[in-house]
Parts: C-alpha cells; sequence; structure tokens
C-alpha cells in the first residue's frame, strides 16, 4: 500500500535549497523532500510505503526474500526521485529492522547500487537522539521543560529524557508495534488474552530500564508514532483535544476487544491503513503508561526525519 501526500514530479528540478531525507522504517518507508525558503522550512513532497520490513523477520531474524523485494522495489522509486537533489543534501537511514536482521548485508548491497549515497544503518541510541532533536526543533516549547519523549517503531520504541536540544538519556529498546503483532496477535483475535499476553510482555522488557528514567524525572510527555497518531486521529474524529490519557487508551482497548478481530476494526476517523498495528502498537503504550506512570501524552510534530533535516540545514537567524 503507498499512501502519497504533495507527490514529488520525477522530472522536478532542485536546487541547493531543497533537502531529502529517506527513513527505512521497520514497518513503512519515507521519503521526504524539504526546501528552505527565507529560512523557512517547507515540505515539498511525502511519499510513504508500507514495505512491512520487520514483519519478514522470521524467528532465526533472517528477512524472506519477500520483504527485501518490497524494499527493493520502494527504493527503486523513491530513488528515481532523488536523482535531482544534491547528495550532500540527502540522508538515508535504516533502522531497528535492519539493525536485527542478520542478513541486512543482501539487502544494503541491493540498495546501495539503486540510491545515490549509501544507506547509515543508525544504533539505537543514535536513533533516539536523532528522534529528540527533531522533537526539540518542532516542538520547542514543550522542550524548554524536561521532557519524556516516546516513539514507537515497528521493531523498536525509543525512550529520551531530554531539556533544550540536550537529550540527557536516550535508549532503544527491541518493543514495536509490527513485531508484537506477530508475536500477539498472529492469529488476528482481539482477546483480553491477546491484549494482557502483550501488555505483561511489554512491561518486562520496560521496567527493567525504567528506574533511570524515573530517577531523571520529566514534566511533560511527548510522543510520536503510527500508533499514537492513530489515537489522535479518533480524537480529533470526536473533536476532543488531542491528548492521549490512561483513560482513553483502556477505552479503546475495549472498544478493539469489542470488535473481536483486527480485519473488523473500524472507528470514526481511524485510516485504514493504521488498523492493522493499532492493536499491538496500544498494547506497547498501554504498557508505557503504566511502568512509567504516565497520565497523559501531546503528539510531537516531529520524530526522526526531522532530526536528520535539521543535521543538514544552515544554521538558521534566530
Amino acid at each position: 500500500m503507498t499512501i502519497q501526500k504533495k507527490t514529488p514530479q520525477q522530472n522536478a528540478e532542485y536546487t541547493n535549497s531543497h533537502y531529502a531525507v529517506v527513513d527505512l522504517g521497520s514497518n513503512s518507508f519515507h521519503l521526504q523532500i524539504t526546501q528552505l525558503v527565507n529560512n523557512q522550512v517547507k515540505v515539498v513532497a511525502k511519499i510513504k510505503q508500507k514495505v512491512r520490513l520487520a514483519a519478514g523477520l522470521n524467528n532465526h531474524n533472517e528477512l524472506s526474500p519477500d520483504a527485501i523485494n518490497r524494499g527493493i522495489a520502494c527504493l527503486t522509486l523513491f530513488s528515481q526521485h532523488l536523482v535531482n537533489i544534491p547528495v550532500s543534501n540527502i540522508r538515508i537511514v535504516a533502522t531497528a529492522a535492519l539493525r536485527i536482521a542478520i542478513n541486512r548485508n543482501d539487502f544494503l548491497t541491493l540498495a546501495n547500487e539503486i540510491l545515490p549515497l549509501d544507506i547509515k544503518l543508525l544504533s539505537g541510541e543514535q536513533e533516539a537522539k536523532t528522534i529528540y532533536s527533531g522533537v526539540a526543533h518542532t516542538c520547542p516549547g514543550y522542550c524548554d521543560k524536561k521532557q519524556l519523549v516516546i516513539d514507537i517503531g515497528g521493531a523498536s520504541t525509543e525512550l529520551i529524557i531530554g531539556q533544550g536540544f540536550d537529550a540527557k538519556h536516550a535508549i532503544s529498546v527491541n518493543l514495536g508495534c509490527v513485531s508484537f503483532k506477530e508475536k500477539f496477535f498472529a492469529d488476528n483475535l482481539l482477546t483480553d488474552k491477546n491484549f494482557a499476553a502483550a501488555i505483561t510482555a511489554a512491561s518486562k522488557i520496560i521496567t527493567p530500564i525504567s528506574v533511570d528514567f524515573l530517577n531523571l524525572g520529566w514534566q511533560s510527555v511527548l510522543g510520536r508514532s503510527g500508533c499514537m497518531q492513530a489515537l489522535a486521529e479518533i480524537l480529533h474524529d470526536r473533536k476532543q483535544p488531542i491528548i492521549i490519557t490512561s483513560a482513553f487508551l483502556q477505552e479503546i482497548k475495549q472498544a478493539l476487544i469489542h470488535c473481536k478481530t483486527i480485519d473488523n476494526i473500524s472507528f470514526s476517523g481511524l485510516r485504514a491503513d493504521r488498523a492493522p498495528v493499532l492493536a499491538s502498537g496500544l498494547s506497547i503504550l498501554i504498557a508505557l503508561f503504566e511502568v512509567f506512570n504516565i497520565t497523559e501524552l501531546t503528539l510531537s510534530t516531529g520524530a526522526l526525519r526531522e532530526g536528520l533535516l535539521y543535521e543538514m540545514l544552515p544554521p538558521r537567524n534566530s
């Protein structure tokens, strides 16, 4: 499935003022093209494809040929839009699924032949710090105070405490909405049992690393992920404030159980492409709320792609 917004023209003329970021996520691949105009960043084009790379990992952490082919097909499309952008203005990164895959080089070798520069495989800590940079650059009012930032991806979750532009504590854990869907919702059923198993498993992973975060403390919580965006879209449709609370998470969990199967998920305002990993992402988010004693979470404007973009941009005038 391809979701396109402001689709780039393959023969578009780009200048040194244009920048491209390619994010090879564990669930989706993203291409974002921006332009710096009068010291302001404008989004020129976006393409998103559900490549489902993490779903292609077997029990031995080997990427399947089908998953590799899906990824290469997507990057072949992306490369057509990158050809006219200065290479110095491009960043291409891969995250958790390729960190985990033991045969990642089978994919990277093919991909690097297509792309204008080699893919950078981010470590978990690098990914977390770059996410925080994206948050800090796009949510400056929030980041004046100490923040807990949460990003739930397809195969990993990044947790950061930061203030201003300083990420004070940043880690990545192998906890993702795609991998959890494969483990706990593989039967397609939305049952109390499946939710309980997923939430318990997530809590066991989160609890050992929670002490350092709780000791550092924070004043508010920002989040970014497809799951959180899905929840925000439901709240927006209800004309409610875009603030995710514990009570709202439990309400959505019960509504999902009422749906009985993933194929039967239907919420007003929810995009169909977000439904398959909503239950697994929700389970991780519930565990995070419980372990970290979170009462509410606000959506962040930026994350990884914005962090990568601001690494490239020249210093901006105040």
